[in-house]
């Protein structure tokens, strides 16, 4: 037996693919019969089969489990901590009240209960005492969410009938909301609407736990909430082609543009705007900015020249170019969230600010890499491009001031006594 492995072995070592390619060629004649084209689909579809049979399966089992008042994963919502238990023989988990956190619950919606209380008195109010929730400092996205949650109410049939008269599909029966219990919401089969807007055919479940805030007051946050604005979608960059590389100096918050009365373009600091935690940038006039950024971004690419004048090109590395590609998207939708920031509420100032966070986050990361890989930032060719934009500056149209901003600067930190430029260059 030994004698006939050695063989084996000697026939393949000078090619030890050669087993390999061999059962390839014979798959590929296999397929390339009407026969075996024909056995290659059938099993296709029934691989189809056995995936959505498996998928269904699933979604079953979760709507099975969460009909019955099981939590179905997720990290436990602020005021509440999580403690293993057996329903109907399954093991699961159930939420139980932190004491501390459900007494900032409570006040949160005694709060936003007022009608003359709005999301930036609540947020503003907990960052001046230091109250973090999940270790961050509660925002406005996070606020909304929090109040729209039936998991805190004490679910009475005054909660029942509110869901009730809005479509939503109700599990229980009325007899069981007894005003002790939190509830789930889930959303339904085959519904697309988000159900912080829409509560039609939405599945609402008793759960097992203890609720935290009065069904009265609960109910009085969500109809208040019900009433706010919806967050229009953002829009191209028209204000300023600073847009998108423009923060506050004191706070790294993006900087909006207002207009006053007479039409002039100021900008202003998100932050400061949306809860009065920051200090804000001061007095900047927009066109007085871009100006002594062009005359700053001449000065840069003067000194650049000089500097690199007898270097060769670098070489292209498709990792680069990759990398540019997805900071080309990012900056594009934070180009996108700034200017949709002219004019906005105060909901959208928040969800803006948050969005805008994320995604330099993920600029920065980029940018890092790129430096990492790179061996001169712009290309001679880019330099002797940039330089005819410059030196015609006031004839450039507003998407080509654009790129050559974005070839230029990585960020802009300001206010009306600083200006401190992060070059790409």
């Amino acid at each position: 037996m030994a004698q006939h492995a050695i063989l084996r072995f000697e026939k393949h070592k000078g090619n030890p693919a050669r087993p390999l390619e061999a059962h390839h060629e014979r798959q590929k004649e296999q397929y390339a019969t009407p026969m075996g084209r024909a056995m290659l689909n059938i099993c296709i579809v029934f691989a189809q089969l056995e995936r959505e049979t498996i998928q269904k399966r699933v979604t079953d089992a979760y709507y099975s489990h969460s009909q019955r008042g099981f939590k179905m994963g997720g990290k436990a919502p602020y005021g509440f901590h999580t403690e293993p238990i057996k329903m109907d023989g399954i093991n699961t988990k159930k939420l139980v009240v932190n004491p501390d956190e459900a007494a900032n619950i409570r006040l949160m919606f005694e709060m936003y209960a007022q009608p003359t209380t709005s999301y930036g008195d609540i947020t503003r109010y907990f960052a001046e005492q230091g109250i973090l929730f999940h270790g961050k400092e509660l925002i406005r996205p996070t606020l909304a969410q929090m109040l729209r949650n039936p998991v805190y109410v004490q679910a009475d049939l005054d909660v029942y009938e509110f869901f009730k008269s809005q479509g939503t599909v109700i599990v229980n029966d009325a007899a069981d909301f007894t005003g002790m219990n939190g509830c789930y919401l889930y959303q339904g089969r085959d519904v697309k609407p988000s159900k912080k807007n829409d509560l039609k055919d939405q599945m609402l479940v008793l759960a097992p736990h203890e609720g935290i805030v009065p069904s009265d007051i609960w109910l009085t946050c969500r109809k208040k909430l019900m009433n706010n604005m919806k967050i229009q979608s953002a829009r191209k960059a028209t204000h300023t082609w600073l847009a998108g590389k423009i923060k506050c100096g004191n706070c790294g918050y993006a900087l909006m543009s207002i207009f006053n009365s007479s039409g002039k373009q100021y900008l202003r600091c998100t932050k400061r705007l949306d809860n009065k935690s920051c200090a804000g940038c001061g007095k900047i006039i927009t066109s007085e900015l871009e100006a002594v950024v062009y005359q700053q971004m001449v000065k840069k690419l003067a000194s650049y020249k000089t500097l690199t004048g007898r270097k060769k090109a670098a070489k292209a590395n498709p990792k680069i170019a990759a990398l540019q590609v997805e900071l080309a998207h990012v900056d594009s939708e934070i180009e996108k969230l700034v200017d949709s920031l002219t004019g906005a509420n105060n909901v959208l100032l928040s969800y803006v600010n948050v969005k805008i966070a994320e995604l330099d986050g993920r600029k920065q990361e980029l940018l890092a890499r790129i430096a990492e890989l790179t061996v001169e930032a712009i290309s001679p060719e880019q330099v002797s491009q940039i330089s005819g934009y410059l030196d015609t500056w006031e004839n450039v149209s507003f998407d080509d001031k654009r790129r050559v901003v974005d070839l230029m600067i990585t960020t802009t930190a300001a206010t009306s006594d600083s200006l401190n430029i992060t070059w790409k260059i």
